[in-house]
């Protein structure tokens, strides 16, 4: 398909004679696919059943004109009130007692039957009616869903489901008490209508086995949700439409399994916003390669959509600080570099009115162009020219930053340290998501291509794929997947184990066996004691170069494995004591990091491992980010990403402040 741009395009909210003029000036933008329609149910569907697509067919008929397909969304994430009066019980109800109201985002219980038939009934007249028209390039099943802490709802439809699927999963509830081990505080369960549903409590918590099935439960729920919708338009579309859903960050720390949410789409969809509400700077790069890295493993490297991507200050209530116009087109050159090969800025023209007034667009209400449209539309039309050959190639990996989901979501209630917090909302609680971006940041700022996958698709091929494999905050370890990557270590590999590893069961259990628990064999240490650095640090050195460590701090007891960085801060009792160390396995390495190093820890540790697995790994300087590509002649080139306000020259290229460059590859690429 090569390179294509977008824009999120709302006709409803502009009189109709703007949409013939605006469709003229987004093909000149170098537009070719609007989304439209992702909340216009009240429009379409004005009474029960009977549904006028009228609006929409004249604004697509505006965007024909000008050779712009139109991505339909499936208006579902908001509903008309005459629903409520219809189902007045299918309101969510979060856990902390509050039922949400009519008029907000994401109001609706994935499990009432009324709400989730009548999404299904409005996904099927909409597929009736657009499956076949030639100016549909594709479907947006409902809007980011489980996002602002819908993922979790505990109303009474909600109840009656969970007690059904926890029957469906145990059969009785003996079964149950035995996997949450409820002996624990006398709470084992008679019936599994004792049940109850996790709200929040005044002080301690619910058992850690029912809050992690319940986010299992939560997750079955919205994917059964989607799924009926993607099976209604499947029934009804042409060949060649195709069907998504737009994700949302952060991605790892809600309960919702993103994988599982776009088994049965074509391609993973994501909104990337760098900066949203009222941020004073904006998230690391890091960090958003590590989410644009995630987002690319959810379809097994294939390229992705950004659904919604950053053309200007964001924010509901408030505002943070405002980006150079250039750091902006920047992130959308960040995203195709990363994988996407379709960009969809959000949004053509700034709200003026509503929740989302606050929102600007790639122009604000007086139509003139703004800096920041401008900004973009150049990077659009470069990057055409540019990186066009590229786009729909699979990017090429070294290496695997692998996560589980039940990780991510036990962490949300045990979260360890105060280091591992991180709420930016009263609803959010994303503090895997920020050790994972911790453990993603050393292979982004060395240039490394690097996937990120969950720990289930690390199979036998897939592991051969890869030189070196981390495993970061890896409690609960898989038998079968610590076999696995024994024996890849043992033909070559080199795997990085993060702090905690192996502390629990699949089933969430402490294991009965001393600390790494069943990677204690592969790591060659024993850790006995540890505390938490809550939200401080503690001094080390890496052989004889100092830095820090964050989050935690094990005492490392090696056994077969050859320390390489110590604890040295002198108001330690455990001054001395290893934090990391390697071990030699056969033809591979395995690493354990007793602590999330600092940056500069991060860079010594890492500038050995990498030397040592012989991948290619350069450091261009903490604002540079390279990242290893193919184009479609299987030519090797690395595009070169100057995240700063300075002016640098790098591989022979002299860069710009925010500038960006595709060079020839001076080594070659290994991995898929």
């Amino acid at each position: 398909m090569g390179l294509e741009f977008g824009v999120d395009w709302y006709p409803e909210q502009w009189d109709e004679s703007r949409w013939d003029d605006d469709a003229r000036r987004m093909a000149d933008f170098g537009i070719r696919v609007a989304r439209v329609m992702e909340f216009a149910w009240a429009l379409v569907e004005a009474a029960p059943g009977r549904y006028d697509f009228g609006l929409f067919d004249r604004a697509l008929a505006a965007l024909d004109r000008h050779g712009i397909k139109a991505i339909v969304g499936t208006p579902t994430a908001t509903f008309p009130p005459r629903l409520l009066d219809e189902f007045p019980g299918m309101l969510q109800v979060h856990p902390s007692g509050l039922t949400r109201d009519y008029g907000t985002r994401r109001a609706g219980c994935f499990n009432h039957p009324g709400y989730r038939e009548a999404s299904t009934r409005l996904a099927a007249a909409i597929g009736d009616h657009y499956g076949n028209d030639r100016r549909v390039a594709g479907f947006q099943v409902d809007n980011e869903l489980g996002h602002e802490g819908s993922d979790r709802c505990v109303c009474e439809n909600c109840q009656a489901a969970w007690r059904r699927w926890l029957e469906a999963k145990y059969r009785t509830p003996a079964a149950m008490n035995a996997a949450w081990g409820t002996v624990f505080w006398g709470a084992a369960y008679e019936r599994f209508d004792q049940v109850p549903v996790p709200r929040d409590q005044v002080s301690s918590h619910h058992n850690p086995g029912l809050l992690l099935d319940y986010d299992r439960f939560c997750s079955d729920s919205a994917v059964s949700f989607a799924d009926a919708q993607v099976s209604a338009l499947r029934e009804r579309v042409a060949p060649g439409k195709w069907i998504t859903t737009n994700l949302y960050p952060p991605p790892l720390s809600n309960a919702i399994d993103h994988r599982s949410l776009v088994a049965s789409m074509d391609f993973a969809s994501w909104d990337n916003y760098p900066i949203w509400g009222p941020q004073d700077a904006p998230l690391p790069w890091q960090a958003t390669a590590g989410m644009l890295a995630h987002v690319r493993g959810l379809k097994d490297g294939k390229p992705f959509t950004v659904m919604e991507q950053f053309a200007g200050m964001q924010g509901h209530v408030a505002l943070g600080r405002l980006p150079d116009d250039r750091q902006a087109a920047l992130w959308t050159v960040q995203a195709i570099a990363r994988g996407a090969d379709r960009i969809v800025w959000f949004r053509w023209r700034t709200a003026p009115y509503g929740q989302e007034q606050l929102c600007l667009g790639l122009h604000d209400g007086d139509d003139r162009e703004t800096s920041r449209g401008a900004a973009l539309r150049e990077t659009a039309a470069r990057a055409k020219a540019e990186l066009d050959a590229l786009a729909s190639v699979r990017a090429p990996a070294e290496a695997c930053v692998a996560f589980r989901k039940d990780d991510a979501r036990v962490l949300r209630e045990q979260y360890l340290s105060e280091g591992l917090t991180l709420r930016e909302t009263p609803w959010m609680q994303a503090g895997f998501d920020m050790e994972f971006a911790r453990a993603f940041a050393p292979f982004a700022t060395f240039g490394v291509g690097a996937d990120a996958l969950g720990a289930e698709s690390l199979d036998a091929e897939t592991l051969g794929r890869y030189r070196i494999v981390s495993l970061p905050l890896h409690q609960m370890a898989d038998p079968a997947l610590v076999e696995r990557l024994g024996a890849w270590v043992h033909a070559g590999g080199t795997l990085v184990l993060g702090f905690r590893a192996g502390a629990r069961t699949l089933g969430n259990f402490s294991p009965d066996l001393p600390l790494p628990g069943l990677f204690r064999p592969l790591a060659g240490v024993t850790v006995r004691r540890f505390e938490s650095l809550g939200g401080g640090s503690a001094r080390l050195r890496v052989g004889l170069l100092p830095a820090r460590g964050t989050v935690w701090a094990d005492l490392v007891e090696p056994d077969t494995a050859e320390p390489v960085a110590w604890w040295t801060d002198r108001s330690l009792h455990y001054r001395g004591t290893p934090c990391a160390t390697v071990n030699a396995l056969g033809r591979g390495r395995v690493w354990y990091l007793g602590t999330s190093p600092d940056p500069l820890g991060m860079v010594f540790l890492y500038r050995r491992i990498f030397k040592e697995a012989g991948v290619d790994a350069r450091f261009l300087g903490a604002d540079v980010e390279r990242v290893p590509r193919l184009d479609e002649s299987g030519r090797r080139v690395d595009l070169l990403l100057n995240h700063s306000a300075k002016a640098r020259r790098l591989l022979g290229r002299a860069l710009g402040p925010w500038d960006w460059a595709v060079v020839p590859s001076r080594r070659p690429a290994r991995g898929r």
